[in-house]
């Protein structure tokens, strides 16, 4: 895969990330609602929003790299009613204001709290569909690797797995700058993090199991398929097994190794800020995995006809 076509995976995972890590931060603030008072919640995760946006501007820009002319993206924009293409562009861009939105109300109207829970469920809600989107593009007949459920349904799948430890690494390198400014929210930090650290675990690990269900159910469909199915499993179980294997492999060892840190925060007392080296390094797993996944999405597909 040349630059070219490497921009296409950028765009899809750091997309899928920044809806997936959307959803996640929004349900630890719906629980979290219980424990902390709304302010004290709207603090916290404030920083968070800040980088969901960087990163959906970083995947937009990515996205530039894959055309010819990225001057003329716009016009891309104008077959909304027949091309899954431009619904995608457009739903990424109503995505991303939306998100520029609850940031501006966070930061500097933090006390309009039911506008603010209303406007970021409406910003998932359009990130769901904008991956619905993404996923259809794919859904050809002359792609017979990708003509299948199963990718709409692996790509929600890797937005909620990097979701889930996108939100995970913010909040322990949060607490870590806090920390370092010395500033009066360390504790409520540390506690927010005790609070949702099992939630997120038990998410991930839930996700990991669920993508090797799908993948495990690819390599069926792919194996009862024609000849042109059975030369893609060719490629990914001759070819690419290595890389096939290490996806695998980085995934459950990521969930097991965040685990196994968060027994320890609850079991054994380890303060929160000694969750950082594992949590960084499972969330460096995953995000490897992922990308290992989707090069071999689009290394493996065999083009039927023109």
């Amino acid at each position: 895969m040349n630059l070219r076509e490497w921009a296409l995976p950028v765009y899809t995972i750091l997309m899928q990330l920044a809806v997936g890590a959307l959803f996640v931060l929004w349900v630890i603030r719906f629980f979290a609602a219980s424990k902390f008072s709304p302010l004290e919640i709207q603090q916290v995760i404030r920083n968070q929003i800040l980088v969901i946006i960087f990163t959906a501007g970083v995947a937009m820009v990515g996205a530039h790299f894959h055309l010819s002319k990225p001057f003329h993206s716009f016009m891309a924009m104008l077959n909304f009613k027949s091309s899954w293409l431009s619904r995608e562009i457009v739903f990424s861009l109503i995505f991303i204001l939306l998100m520029i939105g609850l940031l501006y109300l966070t930061y500097f109207e933090p006390h309009r709290r039911k506008l603010i829970t209303g406007l970021g469920w409406l910003a998932i809600l359009i990130g769901f569909v904008l991956i619905y989107c993404m996923a259809r593009i794919y859904l050809i007949p002359t792609q017979v690797a990708w003509n299948s459920t199963s990718v709409i349904i692996s790509f929600y799948l890797t937005a909620l797995t990097l979701g889930g430890m996108a939100i995970a690494c913010l909040m322990v390198l949060d607490l870590k700058f806090a920390e370092v400014q010395k500033a009066n929210d360390v504790e409520l930090r540390a506690e927010v993090i005790k609070y949702c650290f099992a939630g997120l675990t038990i998410l991930t690990t839930v996700m990991v199991i669920f993508s090797f269900v799908v993948v495990y159910f690819q390599i069926l469909l792919l194996s009862q398929g024609d000849v042109i199915a059975r030369t893609s499993l060719s490629l990914l179980v001759d070819l690419y097994m290595p890389l096939f294997v290490m996806r695998l492999t980085f995934l459950l060892y990521a969930s097991l190794s965040l685990g196994v840190a968060v027994y320890r925060m609850y079991k054994l007392r380890v303060t929160p800020q000694g969750m950082m080296m594992p949590v960084y390094l499972s969330c460096l797993m995953i995000l490897i995995g992922e990308i290992v996944g989707r090069f071999l999405f689009y290394a493996t597909h065999i083009r039927v006809g023109l």
